[in-house]
């Protein structure tokens, strides 16, 4: 067991668990990373720091500066946790709509929270694409950090550091299975993730699958082939999503429904013991069903991108 000076030296090298019950009906293996052990409970703790500390070298943040962001929740939660630490203040604009347990927990690392009304969340299927949602919030970011020269937005959908970040993910994916993986799974959100994974995986393995996930919700959906939201300029909308699908890194990208999310998620918890969020859910929905295509001996790796517990006031796929 390691002992580190510094929380922050906890981010990342996350364990990896292959799924015992879930997809024993298959000849296939599933392996789930436990991104929801980082230090504040997602994923989003390793982009937060990369691009902190690539800001930071780069003289674009400085101390007494404010960091800003939109999110609809987990990076918000980051950047919280790592900017306070760092000694920076930090303001989160966060779409109406979304879980107060999220809230809760930013306000808990003495981050500020404007809740913003997003443009639309009356869909009748209850997933959230935040690329979609997000950009009210992205606008209310642009003009602040326009306003104040003491303002650093941290714009995870188009930073670099955010793909960086994920790079050493896929890189840890690799070294945990021996170079073994025949396909990758993970729900997109602002792309970084995916992108920066598959990059890794793909470098080493050219023929291993990547599948991209999205909630059923998206109006823009990737699997049409948008690269941003109609309408929103280049300075809120694209980034690494469209980098994504230019890439060609990716072989197909499907939907999930909010419910079938939830039921994965509540399966993982009472019969894996895994508590994790409801993108994970989503995230092992997509790999159970690769392992039944795939089959024998073949093995399937996806991430549990947050814990369940920002989910605890209502269950929600949301990217």
């Amino acid at each position: 067991m390691r002992v580190v000076d510094d929380i922050l030296k906890l981010i990342g090298n996350t364990p990896m668990v292959r799924l015992k019950n879930i997809p024993k009906s298959t000849d296939a293996s599933v392996y789930v990373k436990l991104e929801y052990l980082n230090p504040s409970g997602s994923l989003k703790d390793r982009i937060a720091l990369e691009m902190i500390r690539t800001a930071e070298e780069e003289g674009k943040l400085k101390p007494g500066y404010t960091i800003i962001e939109a999110s609809t929740g987990n990076t918000g939660i980051a950047l919280s946790f790592v900017g306070s630490h760092l000694g920076y203040k930090v303001v989160i604009y966060m779409p109406e709509g979304m879980t107060q347990d999220r809230i809760n927990i930013m306000k808990s690392y003495g981050a500020e929270v404007y809740l913003i009304k997003p443009e639309d969340l009356k869909s009748s299927e209850k997933s959230v694409a935040g690329a979609e949602i997000e950009i009210p919030t992205r606008m209310m970011c642009l003009e602040r950090e326009r306003s104040d020269p003491k303002v650093w937005w941290a714009r995870q959908f188009k930073n670099p550091a955010n793909t960086k970040a994920h790079i050493k993910t896929g890189k840890e994916i690799l070294q945990q299975l021996d170079g073994e993986v025949d396909a990758f799974a993970a729900s997109i959100g602002t792309g970084g993730t995916l992108l920066g994974i598959s990059k890794a995986l793909k470098d080493e393995l050219p023929n291993i699958k990547i599948i991209g996930i999205e909630p059923a919700s998206a109006k823009y959906s990737l699997v049409s082939g948008f690269k941003k939201v109609p309408g929103a300029s280049e300075e809120v909308s694209g980034g690494i999503v469209a980098e994504l699908i230019d890439s060609g890194l990716v072989d197909e990208f499907v939907s999930v429904t909010n419910d079938d999310a939830i039921d994965m998620t509540n399966r993982l918890l009472f019969e894996e013991g895994l508590f994790a969020g409801v993108s994970g859910g989503a995230n092992v929905l997509v790999a159970y069903k690769l392992s039944k295509k795939l089959g024998k001996n073949k093995r399937i790796a996806t991430v549990l991108p947050d814990s369940r517990d920002r989910y605890l006031t209502e269950m929600r796929y949301t990217t």
